[in-house]
């Protein structure tokens, strides 16, 4: 008797490894953009854009500034092109007696994120909020003298027949009146030279660039004395002073780096008469703090 029937063998082959998974990169992040602005307090209620246009615009790498009025005190931001320059403002601006009469001292510090510029042509700017116009860097031009009139000679005469009268000249009722005699343009005085030259402590200047700081001053300078000087060197474009309550500080713009180095050497220590405080200290505005 035959016994019961073998089932058919099957070999059993293992299962295939899984494939392991490819490695996919991780996207790449975008650079956050450092924070350019600092934020300005201290300022007087009745403070307008413009003044704090015409304060920040002497600073290295200024771009635009911005008030705020929404809050109990006016609050100023400023943006700047870097954010060495940033910090360089900042610590230029700490302290600084913005009004007189009002005793507003202003007080800075980087601010959480950067001012955003809006960038294109505004078609009516009294439809815009007041408060959020920016003033930037740009605003103002140096516009030259327009170019005189082609000159043109007078035509030829025209001669009538024999006979012929020219028209009298046009009747003038002031003519018979006597006509003071022109009065003569004062000559100017002359620019007042240094009274001579003092040493002075210039150890940790900063790179050349066309913009001078003028330290070392007295309360008591005359801006007509300062300017005399620094007008008549070449390459000069503009000045601007800063009177604080125990110190005055002067910025002189020229038109290129090599007129600026030829002023800070040749006037360095120069002494003023009205400063009362011995030579002028004469450096490159920093741009690195440390």
């Amino acid at each position: 008797m035959a016994g019961p029937a073998m089932p058919p063998y099957h070999q059993q082959w293992p299962a295939p490894a899984p494939a392991p998974p490819i490695p996919v990169e991780a996207p790449s992040r975008p650079a956050t953009d450092e924070v350019r602005t600092i934020f300005i307090s201290g300022l007087p209620q009745d403070v307008k854009e413009r003044e704090l246009q015409n304060l920040l615009r002497w600073l290295p790498g200024y771009e635009a500034s911005q008030v705020n009025f929404k809050g109990e005190q006016p609050m100023g931001f400023a943006l700047f092109s870097t954010a060495q320059l940033a910090m360089a403002a900042k610590d230029a601006l700490q302290d600084m007696l913005f009004d007189a009469e009002l005793k507003s001292v202003l007080h800075t510090e980087m601010a959480k994120k950067n001012l955003f510029v809006k960038r294109g042509v505004v078609p009516d700017p009294n439809t815009f909020d007041q408060s959020k116009r920016l003033r930037t860097g740009g605003d103002y031009s140096h516009s030259g003298y327009p170019s005189p009139a082609a000159f043109h000679p007078p035509p030829a005469p025209v001669w009538g027949p024999q006979g012929y009268m020219p028209p009298p000249p046009p009747y003038d009722p002031y003519a018979g009146y006597p006509v003071p005699p022109p009065v003569p343009i004062p000559t100017p005085a002359p620019v007042p030279a240094p009274t001579g030259y003092a040493p002075v402590q210039n150890m940790k200047d900063n790179p050349p660039c066309n913009t001078l700081f003028i330290g070392n001053l007295g309360e008591n300078i005359i801006e007509e004395e300062l300017r005399g000087l620094f007008s008549v060197q070449p390459g000069f474009k503009q000045m601007k002073i800063l009177r604080q309550e125990r110190n005055t500080v002067c910025f002189i713009e020229f038109e290129d780096v090599n007129s600026a180095s030829t002023v800070h050497q040749n006037l360095q220590g120069a002494v003023l008469p009205s400063s009362g405080r011995g030579g002028m200290r004469i450096q490159y505005p920093y741009m690195i703090l440390f």
